[in-house]
């Protein structure tokens, strides 16, 4: 901007000239003038073993002084040396005090006889750890594959600079840490192992860090199993190389999920340092966090901790805290602004008083906070003032000249690590703990890319049961299992890559080629890696259906014959899907389909081939097969029909809006489009809320009075009790029924309407047959648009003060469950479930593609997110569907044809931790779905109908199987209880050693069976463990 217009409030010198105002005092002398002046924490040796500390001083006239004396109140003069300070000041040198001294200061060259009481204070001798790095965003500031090839020649210059600097002071060498391990990964594979080694020599040297993380993600889109497996290459280059890795970074996502700590200590990572940048979309300091300290320890599930240091906005822009204070400019730009700083960070609640900082919202709302207590202090610094940016000289030469000039701040470059343990020694045992989520306040913006998230989550279901089937066929004689396992973390890689923070381009409507323009080149590359992820998991998961088909016999006297593979450590009764090919059962020959373990005939109903002139002939058939025990293996033999009558599928000639089952009554309201009611058959007790603001399953769609196109708009937009930014909210309106079935497998219906935002809004309700649980299917058609824009599904449930739990990566949330304070209040991503119970019962509600909820009330979606809702209402559970509320980073408009699944059911009332067995089940009727394959083996017997694995404790489920070796098989397990637990895990197949592990499968103790042969596995409370046995 030129001319006459005024500077934006995010223009930075506005916030380096208001830490220059708000630090400055003011003296007035005795007989006219005025003296501004600053009590600057900079000390110089005096040369005879004493320190000078410093006071600057502008004072008004044509020139500054070059002289001054300075006298005690009872007249004793006392050494005062002048020197030049920046911006026409100049600093006085005086005796360093140990309590408030006042001194009289003349200047006898410009203002002779007038003179100005200054009142001295005690100033603190800081030591700065200053930690250089370059922020990760994969894409963001140019497309994808440019920033991580501009990753790889920043590490080379990395060697330069500490080469270079090799005969510096020791604590103005180089120093650099790598934000995101796979930088160094794919640095490491594009050179020779001479520049390897000579980084890694570095790296041992204490020049050079290497963090745990691979790059900074919204952990909580991770699957639990995901969130481990992130640490799987700190490990592999620990071990290659000799290094220990102790130190995890994350930057820019404001907010970290449960699980990580207990992943980072299991992983030997002892530190964290987190840079949490508000945007303007985060406000942690008016809900509770305002004095969450910057260093402290958070507590894993097994009592271990993390010691995390933390930065955020209001300290200078989160990361970029060092380089608004001018360390990637010069010696003279932070021989200006860093006296101020630290002066400002002793007295103040923040350093900055908000103008001039990007992303620090609502600068006149109240909180209290205490200034920074200690006088240490962790320093993020950047070659340039910029996200992506490159290593360079400018830091190293200030904290030569700085510590050259000064006795105090000693200045340091520091890798992380140096820093932790110098905070260690010198305030371990003062630091506070904190545990639970610290829930992330950014990830309302995931809700932009419905259509690959919903892959993602698919992606991360398949893998896992990749390898669980690939484990159980191994368990059962199959060769090769772990080749399935070795390729498993390129899939992963995959899945992380899309939940990494990165999302796109700074401009994303863009779509040009080059830096922050390439809006929709960089969202295809960030598209593909969901897609990828999500059918190389399908890849996978056929090999695994393949080995496992084999090692199934098949019925002698079977047309085909089908296993049935349950996943989970409980036993099942649910809808399973086979494909009959035309290629092993004609297309007209009728078929019956028999439980081989009882002969008995078991109902179905085919459905078509969908797309049927590209795709494998043949048909789909649909059944419940009940009572599959946990983990293992049922056999369905598929034989000609002896009954000619016509097949037990098709349309209800009935209308009702009624469907009913042996548990559920579930009644449709057309008019409004929605489920008016839920009754329990068993008790009479109605689930739906009757008088909640919007019906059960219903639609509401939100727009608001701001415009997208326009770079961070987001994030400079509050909201507040006046309602003008919601510029109008919609409900459905009345539907039309499309079908209606009565089936061998439920009761289904069908609807349809039109709603705002939509083209097309079509929700199918269904009961399945024998199943206390709803099934509901909005598949929503909606057109692109800039508009800003959410839509929502309510879920208010009949239930005025419920205890909620929600699931999340690696543990729980809940109203009764301690989080660090500051996390986001009114959003959050749930991994797959939330129950609601009261003394009246319990409900489960399960979401398997979009992520994003809100409980009890809508919120406006600009800070501070004040309700739009006239009462909460606390049983009431919203779906964030999708918004694009974000305009940078994420996609601004997306236009889909999507499903969006969701389930429930509901028990008795249920004691302790009870309620997450019903969710965790629940959510694994589409998460870890019946699977069904068709058997090659040889004919023979049916498979006994026995688990291969039970796990004795119902609150804990098995995530996953993995196969690290052929001979051995890896339990991943998660505890959804409260208290430890002592799990007791029985296989029943041979095995000689048992150790617990690490999800990585590291071993730990060996572990000896109880006289029953099941294996004691501790497990800490709401946490993860694991175990590997060695098969016989």
């Amino acid at each position: 901007m030129t001319g006459s217009t005024r500077s934006s409030w995010w223009d930075s010198t506005i916030a380096r000239t208001g830490l220059i105002d708000r630090t400055a005092e003011t003296a007035h002398g005795a007989g006219g003038g005025t003296l501004r002046f600053w009590l600057e924490p900079l000390f110089r040796a005096d040369g005879s073993g004493g320190l000078l500390q410093a006071v600057r001083v502008e004072l008004a006239g044509d020139r500054p002084p070059r002289t001054a004396t300075a006298r005690t109140e009872g007249g004793t003069q006392v050494p005062c040396v002048v020197e030049a300070a920046p911006a026409g000041t100049v600093r006085l040198l005086l005796p360093a005090v140990d309590e408030d001294t006042t001194v009289t200061i003349e200047f006898p060259e410009v203002a002779p006889g007038v003179e100005f009481a200054v009142r001295l204070r005690p100033q603190r001798r800081w030591t700065l750890h200053l930690v250089q790095h370059s922020h990760l965003d994969i894409g963001y500031t140019d497309p994808q594959g440019t920033v991580l090839a501009e990753g790889r020649s920043y590490l080379d210059a990395c060697l330069d600079l500490a080469r270079t600097t090799d005969s510096w002071p020791e604590e103005a060498r180089f120093r650099w840490s790598v934000e995101g391990l796979s930088s160094f990964e794919q640095w490491a594979a594009a050179r020779t192992p001479r520049q390897v080694e000579e980084f890694v020599d570095r790296v041992r040297e204490g020049r050079l860090e290497l963090t745990a993380m691979p790059f900074n993600l919204h952990t909580e889109t991770c699957s639990t199993d995901e969130l481990h497996e992130l640490l799987r290459p700190a490990r592999a280059v620990s071990r290659r190389y000799g290094l220990p890795i102790v130190t995890a970074m994350q930057t820019d996502v404001p907010g970290q999920v449960v699980g990580l700590p207990d992943v980072l200590v299991a992983n030997g990572i002892d530190y964290l340092s987190v840079a949490h940048n508000w945007a303007g979309r985060a406000v942690p300091h008016l809900v509770g966090g305002a004095n969450l300290p910057r260093l402290f320890r958070w507590r894993a599930s097994d009592g271990r901790s993390v010691l995390v240091w933390r930065t955020d906005t209001p300290h200078g822009l989160a990361y970029m805290e060092g380089s608004i204070i001018g360390f990637d400019e010069s010696y003279a730009r932070v021989d200006e602004l860093l006296p101020a700083y630290l002066s400002s960070l002793s007295a103040n609640p923040y350093p900055h008083a908000g103008k001039g900082i990007p992303g620090y919202p609502i600068l006149d709302a109240q909180f209290d906070r205490d200034p920074y207590p200690w006088d240490i202090l962790h320093l993020r610094v950047l070659g340039t003032f910029a996200d992506n940016g490159p290593p360079r000289y400018v830091a190293a030469e200030t904290v030569r000249q700085w510590n050259e000039t000064w006795a105090y701040p000693r200045m340091r470059l520091s890798r992380h690590e140096d820093f932790f343990r110098d905070a260690e020694d010198r305030l371990g045992d003062s630091l506070e703990t904190f545990e639970g989520d610290w829930t992330d306040w950014w990830v309302d913006g995931v809700g932009a890319g419905v259509v690959p998230m919903a892959l993602n989550r698919q992606a991360q279901s398949t893998l896992a049961d990749a390898q669980t089937l690939s484990t159980l066929s191994g368990i059962l004689g199959a060769d090769g299992v772990h080749e399935d396992t070795e390729e498993a973390p390129a899939v992963y890689d995959k899945i992380s890559l899309f939940n990494e923070h990165t999302w796109g381009a700074g401009d994303p409507w863009t779509h040009g080629c080059v830096a922050h323009q390439s809006g929709e080149r960089q969202w295809i590359w960030k598209y593909s890696q969901a897609v990828d992820a999500h059918d190389r998991a399908d890849v996978l998961l056929d090999r695994a259906r393949a080995r496992l088909a084999e090692r199934v016999p098949r019925g002698a006297d079977a047309l085909a014959s089908y296993a049935v593979v349950n996943t989970t450590s409980w036993s099942r009764t649910d809808r399973v899907e086979l494909f009959l090919a035309d290629s092993v059962i004609r297309l007209g020959q009728r078929v019956q389909l028999v439980d081989s373990r009882t002969d008995e005939v078991i109902p179905f109903v085919e459905r078509a081939q969908v797309n049927p002139l590209h795709r494998m002939a043949g048909r789909f058939v649909q059944c419940i097969v009940a009572d599959i025990p946990a983990m293992s293996v049922v056999r369905l033999d598929v034989r000609p029909a002896d009954d000619p009558a016509e097949p037990t599928y098709g349309l209800d000639a009935t209308t009702s809006t009624v469907l009913e089952n042996e548990f559920l009554v579930v009644q449709v309201d057309l008019a409004r489009a929605r489920i008016s009611s839920i009754v329990d058959k068993g008790t009479g007790r109605e689930l739906v809320a009757q008088s909640s603001a919007f019906g059960f399953n219903g639609y509401v769609y939100d727009q608001y009075a701001t415009a997208g196109g326009f770079n961070h708009q987001s994030s400079k937009t509050v909201a507040d009790d006046s309602m003008h930014l919601l510029a109008g909210r919609w409900e459905a309106p009345p539907a039309a029924m499309v079908a209606r079935e009565s089936t061998a497998i439920g009761e289904t219906l069908v609807y349809e309407c039109v709603p705002a935002g939509t083209s097309k809004l079509r929700t199918t309700v269904t009961l399945p047959r024998g199943i206390a649980r709803v099934d509901i299917v909005n598949r929503v058609v909606k057109p692109s648009t800039l508009v800003k824009e959410s839509a929502f599904f309510a879920f208010p449930f009949a239930t005025d003060s419920p205890r909620i739990r929600t699931e999340t990566t690696g543990g729980v949330l809940g109203t009764d469950l301690p989080a660090v304070p500051g996390s986001a209040t009114h959003l959050r991503a749930v991994r797959r479930w939330v129950t609601l119970d009261d003394a009246d019962g319990t409900v489960a509600w399960a979401t398997h593609d979009a992520p994003l909820v809100q409980l009890g009330r809508i919120s406006i979606p600009y800070v501070p997110y004040p309700s739009s809702m006239t009462t909460d209402e606390p049983g009431t559970i919203y779906s964030w569907a999708h918004n694009n509320i974000w305009d940078t980073n994420f996609p601004s408009e997306q236009a889909f044809d999507q499903e969006f699944r969701y389930s429930l059911t509901f028990g008795p009332p249920a004691p302790g931790t009870a309620p997450a067995e019903l969710g965790m089940r629940l959510a694994a009727a589409e998460s870890r779905p019946l699977r069904a394959l068709r058997v090659t083996g040889e004919p023979g017997p049916a498979p006994a109908a026995q688990p291969l694995l039970e796990v004795g404790d119902p609150r804990i489920r098995v995530v996953g199987l993995t196969s690290p070796d052929d001979n051995t098989v890896l339990i991943r397990l998660q505890s959804f209880a409260d208290e430890p637990v002592e799990c007791q895990v029985r296989p029943f197949f041979d095995w000689t050693s048992a150790f617990a592990a690490t999800y990585l499968g590291e071993r730990l103790e060996q572990l000896t069976p109880g006289p029953d042969t099941a294996i004691p596995l501790a497990l800490p409370p709401r946490g993860t463990g694991a175990l590997a046995l060695t098969r016989g």
